[in-house]
């Protein structure tokens, strides 16, 4: 496989593993020999990242799904913050 169906693969498992689609940063490199995953958790900024040392896909992809399955990385937190200039304090 290729890094972007590598890439596919991790995502139709996290959607099928947590019941929700990630959307942010997930990125799969292949290297000679290993791969590195990126995962945008805690964010894009500060992202995750595993590299480890797998001579095929195989095997890689089980240490992967181990990983998003024992950490539990997807978890729901959202916020909605709405600053208006109108709105003033009662004194």
């Amino acid at each position: 496989m290729d890094e972007v169906e590598l890439r596919q693969v991790i995502l139709d498992y996290i959607k099928n593993c947590y019941k929700a689609e990630y959307i942010g940063l997930l990125q799969v490199k292949k290297l000679n020999p290993g791969y590195v995953f990126i995962i945008g958790i805690p964010s894009y900024m500060f992202p995750t990242t595993i590299t480890c040392d797998y001579d095929n896909d195989e095997s890689f992809l089980n240490f992967i799904y181990a990983e998003i399955r024992t950490r539990n990385y997807m978890r729901a937190d959202m916020y909605k913050v709405i600053r208006t200039n109108d709105s003033k304090e009662k004194e």
